[in-house]
């Protein structure tokens, strides 16, 4: 099944001039960390497509473009700089050495887990998709965690050219995105990375330079947005060495020193939505995705998975987390004020998992009260993990500072005023159920 017309491939680098690295001081690639593979000098960083040498990785500032395929980068004054071969080896996912400069692409490796693709008999014009950033893991093993779409030559794969969102990957414990093409003439070439916040939409966009029909474009624009900042981060034509576009992903995760189903985001999942289409730049309705979950006997095994839908491509990565708590009681259980019980509603629901940090609540009233103010906390036996204030009808979320232990509970405090002035005060606990 791993034919090498079917793999994905592998990062090789650049040797950048210093004139290129006084861009790189905010944000470096994350260090291989003592969960590389043995043979992997400790000296390396990981990127999307294995563990390579500082010195063999670029960063493309923005209106920068490469010439001579991947040897020449043109600055946005127009100037030159050449780019000589990287002069170290890297080292795929597993460990496995590959030879400095011209590469050609490994085995898929242990790298990617699960992914989601289609393929054409001619050639694809572009792909977009969005997807939502998820929420930070609840562990850290210095796991490196990539989600992307993106293109490659199902017959030729050279390189892969995708937007790419990462956890610890250009910004430490934190999440960023960048535009990638490996690799073209044995380089690895990546645009200028934007830190992004979790919930942000993120847009990435694959599209041809050429004109519509062109079955083998030699050119192409790989942006990355984060709808919610504004900010975008592009590899403008940037090369194809020949290849035609053939290989769709829809959706693709990969990681790094994984070690433990908590170093997922504890999401479970996330959800693509992608448009694909043709040379000829019209849209594909539905396109024949196919899931591939290249995680068979990899440890820990975290309930990969995925599917497709009509515009949707979900991927899973359980963090066999069980089922999430949640909280709804008619508040007071016992007033003084007819009726006796019953003037509000409140809900604390725990989002996707037990071990999720994401919560949502909402207040509803009946048409007998008139003014609400009270104070609630999540604890349990270890202590107090959340808490907030609410004064008014309506829904919200929050993040708590850790995920439960054991059975949790809900305690409110505060006051209730009636429409004919019966005032009401009250506190009450209220036990998690899943």
């Amino acid at each position: 099944m791993r034919t090498r017309s079917r793999v994905l491939a592998a990062f090789a680098g650049l040797i950048v001039s210093p004139f290129l690295f006084t861009s790189l001081t905010a944000y470096a690639q994350a260090p291989a960390g003592p969960n590389r593979p043995a043979p992997v000098p400790d000296d390396y960083v990981i990127t999307p497509f294995g563990y390579f040498h500082p010195s063999c990785v670029v960063h493309l500032k923005q209106g920068e473009t490469l010439l001579e395929k991947g040897l020449v980068i043109q600055h946005a004054d127009g100037s030159l700089t050449s780019v000589p071969a990287c002069e170290y080896p890297h080292y795929t996912a597993r460990g496995e050495i590959m030879a400095a400069g011209a590469i050609d692409a490994p085995t898929i490796s242990h790298s990617w887990i699960v992914s989601e693709s289609a393929t054409t008999s001619t050639s694809y014009g572009e792909i977009t998709a969005n997807w939502t950033v998820p929420s930070a893991p609840l562990s850290y093993d210095g796991q490196t965690i990539f989600f992307f779409p993106g293109l490659e030559d199902i017959n030729d794969v050279v390189s892969i050219i995708q937007p790419v969102l990462g956890y610890n990957a250009d910004f430490s414990k934190a999440w960023g995105i960048a535009s990638w093409n490996c690799c073209p003439s044995g380089t690895a070439d990546e645009s200028s990375p934007v830190k992004v916040n979790v919930g942000d939409i993120i847009e990435g966009t694959v599209k041809s330079t050429c004109a519509a029909g062109t079955l083998s474009c030699t050119k192409w624009n790989i942006t990355t947005e984060d709808a919610y900042i504004g900010g975008t981060t592009t590899l403008s034509n940037t090369p194809s060495e020949g290849q035609t576009f053939n290989w769709a992903f829809g959706g693709v995760l990969e990681v790094y020193s994984v070690a433990q189903c908590s170093d997922y985001p504890p999401n479970d999942y996330i959800t693509f939505y992608p448009a694909l289409y043709n040379d000829s730049f019209g849209l594909i309705s539905s396109p024949s995705w196919s899931l591939t979950n290249w995680a068979s006997g990899l440890t820990p095994q975290c309930q990969y998975g995925g599917s497709a839908s009509s515009g949707a491509i979900t991927l899973d990565f359980g963090n066999a987390g069980g089922p999430p708590w949640n909280f709804s009681a008619s508040l007071p259980s016992n007033s003084h004020c007819p009726p006796s019980a019953g003037n509000f509603t409140f809900a604390v629901n725990q989002e996707y998992n037990e071990n999720s940090l994401s919560w949502l609540d909402s207040l509803s009233l009946t048409e007998l009260a008139v003014q609400i103010s009270f104070s609630w906390n999540l604890s349990d036996s270890k202590g107090q993990f959340a808490s907030g204030y609410e004064s008014s009808a309506g829904n919200g979320g929050f993040s708590a500072t850790r995920a439960p232990v054991g059975t949790p509970s809900l305690y409110l405090s505060g006051y209730l005023i009636q429409e004919d002035g019966c005032y009401d005060q009250f506190s009450e606990t209220v036990t998690g159920t899943h």
